[in-house]
């Protein structure tokens, strides 16, 4: 089993070197739009918005997948594979929203989310499915929730104000349905 661990932890650590190999950097545009209305407004501004959510569902997707190896329950294994499903299809929409604005979404996890993707990779057996379901099912999808709903009202794109409407039931249930799994992991 150690060998297992350690296979996934550089597998999990190979994965991020790839997405760091392939970051790059807010467009012109992008990067622009996101300062040149800093001096109006204090809001949410798309650019950010775009950032975080993006960031956001390729650590759930990943942490997801780690799970769908290392978690004991058959249950948590099905919650993670409907989040891979989930946030694959989300970012996908994102993804192409983004593109037909001329834009390229960013490479990175947001900040922190490696170390959380290290705590899941070095939790134990005994550990790993309360750690996946407290951290990316409760944790992570009560702050997405909170940025979505902020999104929702306040994304300057009616198009991407929209979007972000319409994919918080989808985080509500994912939010649920951790919470219920939560009560039966004791």
């Amino acid at each position: 089993m150690k060998t297992l661990e350690t296979l996934l932890r550089a597998l999990t650590l190979v994965g991020m070197a790839v997405f760091a190999a392939g970051c790059s950097t807010l467009p012109e545009p992008l990067a622009r739009a996101g300062t040149a209305g800093a001096a109006r407004t204090s809001g949410l501004q798309d650019p950010q918005f775009i950032t975080a959510a993006v960031g956001n569902g390729r650590y759930e997707i990943q942490a997801s997948r780690l799970a769908m190896y290392r978690a004991a329950s058959p249950e948590v294994r099905g919650y993670a594979q409907m989040l891979v499903d989930h946030h694959t299809r989300a970012n996908n929409e994102l993804r192409a929203l983004v593109r037909d604005r001329g834009m390229r979404l960013p490479g990175v996890l947001p900040r922190g989310k490696y170390a959380k993707l290290n705590r899941l990779a070095s939790a134990t057996e005994d550990e790993f499915d309360r750690t996946y379901i407290r951290l990316v099912g409760i944790e992570d999808h009560q702050t997405d929730i909170a940025l979505f709903e902020r999104a929702s009202r306040e994304a300057r794109d009616p198009e991407l104000r929209a979007w972000a409407g319409k994919t918080l039931p989808t985080l509500r249930s994912h939010l649920e349905a951790a919470r219920s799994l939560s009560s039966t992991l004791r």
